[in-house]
């Protein structure tokens, strides 16, 4: 038997989207709801193995479903997505049965992927890549740009090697050809993630992280990820 999944999200564009991607790849769509109301519609209708939960909804919130609605011995999984997410909300959400987290916009790929994870009893624990994937994007860091791959790259490259890896001489040469470029690109990129990220959320970050106001170069950034991850091992 397939996948059943349902999605409650109110971009009619966006459901569209995501709901072509998953059928091609074997994943059937058994309902859909654009707001909290209807929501309430497919919680109490047909069975689903997933349930694909914005947070940000017309009439009932997201929130407000999961506290309310959504019983937490559920025997369907659930993904919740939303573009603004805290703290406070990713603990009360995990604390009321939420699966797993993804911050919007999100790569179908990305989705497809999560879907089958969360299926899975064996891959339930979040690796310590989805972890840093969710912190980057959470302390500003825009997904789309290279900086964001070499950087993710890189302290996977060192969690591998269970070592800080010297930047110039083992990780940038190592990032370089992996992504087929030259590795002085590595560094400008890298770089230049930072400094966009640092006018967003990261300056607040480094500071409760690090007490420094000073924007940190790659190699303190990459290392500090490094560390954090290294003691989830």
């Amino acid at each position: 038997m397939g996948v059943k999944v349902a999605i409650i999200e109110d971009s009619r564009a966006y459901v569209s989207e995501m709901s072509d991607y998953l059928k091609k790849h074997d994943i059937e769509i058994v309902n859909i709801g654009y707001n909290g109301k209807e929501a309430l519609e497919i919680l109490n209708g047909a069975e689903f193995d997933v349930l694909l939960l914005d947070l940000i909804l017309p009439h009932i919130d997201g929130m407000t479903l999961l506290r309310r609605y959504i019983k937490p011995n559920k025997k369907y999984k659930v993904i919740c997505m939303s573009a603004f997410v805290s703290d406070n909300v990713l603990k009360e959400s995990v604390s009321l049965g939420v699966d797993y987290f993804l911050i919007k916009p999100v790569e179908f790929d990305v989705l497809l992927n999560t879907i089958h994870r969360v299926l899975d009893k064996s891959k339930r624990k979040i690796t310590e890549i989805e972890a840093l994937d969710l912190l980057l994007e959470k302390i500003g860091f825009s997904y789309n740009l290279n900086g964001y791959k070499y950087i993710k790259y890189g302290v996977k490259l060192m969690l591998n090697h269970s070592h800080n890896m010297q930047l110039t001489k083992e990780l940038y040469p190592q990032i370089s050809e992996h992504f087929n470029v030259q590795a002085n690109n590595v560094e400008r990129s890298i770089r230049h993630a930072i400094k966009l990220a640092w006018d967003k959320e990261l300056k607040k970050y480094w500071y409760d992280e690090e007490k420094s106001y000073v924007r940190p170069t790659n190699g303190e950034f990459i290392i500090h990820l490094y560390q954090k991850y290294k003691d989830n091992q």
